[in-house]
């Protein structure tokens, strides 16, 4: 995939939008040591991202003095992912559905297209594997150790990306309950030291944006998305807003700022998140039927046809064209469409089809998981592994990139509804 989008579009493809922010603190920590977005003075300091990768892209540049080659280094750590998603299956299911959840996993082409991006992906997604691997060991062995080297892991996993900050929840839940079957004293004492030790790797980091920005707060990212995402998609739905209305114009408008970048400092972003906060308040009803609406979308679309506009494939948006034929329930259009498409085309009419069946295999996966594994805490672990990223990503625009969190445990799930369906037809074939 690498070598296909460099060869259309050249190398400077893995670092455009996110990347950009990343290579300028990263410019501005080699000559003016400050961790910086600005590209132009006053160079205000920024928590806007998380340290953890902006140090990670540091490294590699200060040896090679490039940045190319994080393309290809942070690819080869991307990829560890599926081999931990197999770890983290073996540990719950048999070793069939292990290794096919695990090489779903790894074909999925978002995955894929993902892993040569310069951003916080490549590094987030295995190491916060990896926190989920060793508290599946946890929970199986109950080894105090391997809680803590979670709370380790996952405290970096924080300093990545903060939408994985609140995760701690799940594992402090778990642990409690699982504790609670020796004593209460004991479910106390484990579940206090995982989150000390939690605290403890997330701590320099709090430190510098108190002193340096008068705030407690892991990142700014995290209000500016409030603002941007559901707060915008709250407006639209209520019909405040035009469906083309431009929010970040309508937030520079409200912080009287000269651009929407400074909306990414602490201050501002508190701003917009307080605005964000008291209208979804005052309609949290419409909020939730938004949210519950926009969730079967989320787990059904993708986001396949930006691969294919980047890899300069005709019709990349056919895929939109279907369904609105579709929609219309104009059946002859629709099939008219699919014969005159490109073979391009018709993949990415094949690829719409992936994350329903996925999806259906899922759920067939989750019925037949509470008949055989609800005792095991291991199989609650992949629920509410679903249900956190689900409750903040669900309505956010770009899909296949925010589903990669849950994308492991979807295709463990499915997995499972896949060797039930392949056994009720294969018993119906034998009788």
């Amino acid at each position: 995939m690498i070598f296909a989008l460099s060869q259309k579009n050249g190398l400077n493809i893995f670092s455009r939008n996110d990347a950009n922010e990343f290579q300028s603190i990263v410019k501005n920590l080699i000559s003016r040591q400050t961790f910086s977005l600005d590209s132009e003075p006053p160079f205000y300091p920024t928590n806007f991202r998380t340290p953890i990768y902006p140090f990670w892209l540091l490294i590699i540049y200060l040896i090679f003095n490039s940045f190319k080659p994080a393309i290809f280094i942070g690819a080869v750590i991307f990829a560890l992912s599926a081999p931990l998603v197999y770890l983290i299956a073996k540990e719950i299911f048999p070793e069939k559905i292990s290794f096919v959840a695990a090489i779903l996993f790894a074909i999925e082409p978002w995955t894929i297209f993902q892993s040569g991006f310069l951003v916080a992906e490549q590094i987030f997604m295995p190491i916060f594997l990896l926190s989920a691997y060793l508290f599946c060991r946890y929970l199986k062995f109950n080894n105090p150790f391997y809680l803590y080297y979670t709370s380790f892991s996952l405290g970096f996993t924080a300093l990545i990306r903060p939408i994985a900050l609140f995760f701690i929840s799940v594992f402090l839940f778990l642990t409690f309950l699982l504790e609670l079957k020796t004593s209460a004293k004991s479910a106390f004492k484990y579940s206090a030291l995982s989150l000390l030790v939690f605290i403890i790797v997330l701590s320099p980091w709090l430190v510098r944006n108190k002193i340096v920005l008068d705030t407690w707060q892991i990142s700014s990212i995290s209000n500016v998305n409030l603002y941007i995402e559901n707060y915008a998609m709250l407006e639209k739905y209520l019909g405040k807003m035009k469906p083309d209305e431009d929010i970040n114009e309508v937030g520079r408008i409200l912080l009287g700022t000269k651009s929407y970048g400074e909306a990414q400092r602490a201050g501002n972003a508190q701003i917009l998140a307080n605005v964000a906060l008291k209208e979804i308040k005052a309609n949290f009803s419409s909020y939730l039927k938004m949210h519950f609406k926009a969730l079967p979308l989320f787990l059904v679309r993708n986001s396949y046809g930006n691969i294919f506009l980047d890899l300069g494939a005709g019709d990349s948006n056919i895929q939109s064209k279907l369904a609105g034929f579709l929609s219309e329930k104009d059946l002859s259009g629709a099939l008219n469409l699919i014969k005159n498409a490109s073979l391009g085309a018709k993949i990415l009419i094949f690829l719409l089809f992936f994350w329903p069946i996925v999806i259906f295999c899922a759920i067939i996966g989750l019925f037949a998981g509470f008949k055989n594994y609800y005792k095991s805490p291991l199989f609650w672990f992949l629920i509410l592994w679903i249900l956190y990223f689900l409750a903040l990503t669900g309505n956010l625009r770009d899909i296949s990139r925010y589903k990669l969190t849950i994308n492991a445990p979807l295709f463990m799930l499915a997995a499972l509804g896949l060797f039930k369906v392949y056994k009720y037809f294969f018993k119906a074939y034998n009788n």
